[in-house]
């Protein structure tokens, strides 16, 4: 799918064409999915699955509809949702467990995954750093969920050059 047609049905959605969400998700869900896939690999929320996590991020998409530049721009705050998301799960399962409510434990939590506090020390550290340096912040948040450099370069408007000079 072109980055043409794709940025056609975004701006289509955007104005609530007819038919126009659904022709989007089809064309997006794969790419959206794979970030899901990388950004669980990174920070393992027990029982989540990448398809729950693209579906609460599309939801999320859809409330908050923003004027979407680009298919980049798109991926970029669909990948910050869903780090939105993981993290918001992160601070239920921390509150869970300070008000000493039973924390089911899974495979994936006693495995060697991010433990939901380190999560949400990683996040204030990354709110710390968009005090100071917003674009830096968001640039090592979406790194974190984003396959390589060429799809963080337009995410946060930076040159293809520069960004392989920094990788």
């Amino acid at each position: 799918m072109s980055e043409l047609r794709i940025t056609e049905l975004l701006q289509a959605w955007q104005r609530d064409g007819p038919g126009a969400a659904d022709a989007l998700a089809r064309q997006v869900y794969m790419v959206l999915r794979e970030t899901a896939l990388r950004a669980l690999r990174r920070n393992a929320r027990g029982g989540l699955q990448a398809t729950e996590l693209v579906h609460e991020a599309w939801m999320r998409l859809e409330q908050g509809q923003q004027g979407f530049q680009s298919r980049a721009h798109f991926y970029s705050v669909a990948a910050q949702q869903m780090r939105h998301l993981l993290v918001d799960l992160a601070r239920q399962q921390a509150s869970a467990k300070r008000l000493g409510q039973a924390v089911t434990l899974t495979i994936s939590l006693s495995d060697g995954a991010p433990r939901p506090e380190a999560l949400l020390m990683v996040a204030d550290a990354f709110d710390k750093l968009a005090r100071v340096d917003e674009r830096t912040a968001k640039a090592f948040a979406l790194t974190d969920i984003l396959a390589d450099v060429g799809q963080l370069a337009p995410a946060i408007a930076l040159q293809r050059s520069l960004a392989d000079c920094r990788t």
